[in-house]
């Protein structure tokens, strides 16, 4: 990898045996829109915001940038370093700087010392064009964020923060064993084309997860809930080190997955799209709480 330049910156389940449900073929005879799809594409610019939990060097984000370069105007804006993990964090008590990063070759865009949520909520405030931007997307992730592994995750994380500004959002996410993100990226592409005649509600991110890097070894998209776990995610002991206990990350394959879950089909071989909430809320739970009818007085209410 050739070394990177950084500069200063003033500025701040439905299953489908083919991708025939969205029109998302990335071959190169695609089925053509379908005629009901809506949209304004032609009022200006498609902006999109590109960012990612990898860091600004990695090659998922500069594979996607390209890719989506061929469906609108994108601005790259992300962690300067690798920030797997971080959720929707955010760096609260000290200002973050906005770096112009370049290597030998290229414009990369610019990255923020901080976590995805950072990069993304800076980037609405430093860089929004005229009319604003029209989408975010996050990543492509090295490693899925299937399931419940989203929670953890900052690759959704950063969708999520574009969400809780009112932009939709995306989150792509790559498994298996090869890192090639050629064909992710150009599925994207595709799918970012449908989502400019179908706007996704801004509260929701579409949680896309690959499950390998090549078309011949997917066996189709699967629209469906998240859930479950591919794996289980925890810490184990590995002894003392100068008399302080030291604990290092575990990673272990789950044994079942949840019906008609996104982690069944990806487990499947299937792409999966989950559309996700900002809104955690559990409707249900709210009743049931009700029916509590607790009082804020310590001894119960007094008697009358």
């Amino acid at each position: 990898m050739s070394a990177l330049r950084i500069e200063s910156s003033s500025h701040g389940i439905v299953r489908t045996g083919t991708v025939s449900l969205l029109a998302l073929a990335v071959a190169a005879g695609c089925a053509a829109p379908a005629p009901e799809a809506t949209g304004n594409l032609a009022d200006g610019p498609y902006h999109i915001l590109v960012t990612n939990d990898d860091g600004i060097a990695s090659p998922g984000i500069r594979e996607l940038a390209d890719a989506l370069r061929e469906v609108g105007e994108v601005t790259v804006v992300a962690p300067c370093g690798q920030r797997s993990g971080a959720s929707m964090s955010v760096t609260l008590g000290q200002g973050k700087r906005l770096r112009h990063v370049s290597d030998e070759n290229r414009d990369l865009g610019y990255c923020v010392d901080g976590t995805p949520a950072d990069a993304v909520m800076l980037a609405l405030e430093a860089f929004t064009p005229e009319g604003g931007f029209d989408l975010v997307v996050s990543g492509i992730n090295a490693g899925a964020n299937v399931g419940d592994l989203g929670h953890m995750s900052g690759t959704v994380g950063a969708a999520m923060a574009g969400a809780y500004r009112g932009v939709p959002s995306v989150a792509a996410s790559l498994g298996g064993d090869e890192m090639d993100f050629a064909y992710p990226a150009a599925f994207m592409a595709r799918f970012v084309e449908e989502l400019q005649r179908r706007p996704a509600d801004p509260g929701v991110v579409l949680s896309v997860n690959f499950p390998a890097a090549t078309e011949d070894a997917v066996a189709g998209v699967a629209i469906g809930r998240m859930g479950g776990s591919y794996i289980h995610f925890g810490y184990e002991e590995v002894g003392p080190e100068d008399g302080i206990r030291v604990f290092r990350p575990q990673f272990t394959p789950a044994d079942a997955h949840p019906p008609e879950s996104d982690t069944e089909a990806y487990m499947q071989g299937m792409i999966t799209i989950a559309p996700l909430r900002f809104d955690w809320t559990d409707v249900g739970m709210l009743g049931e709480l009700v029916g509590w009818e607790l009082d804020h007085r310590l001894e119960g209410a007094p008697e009358s």
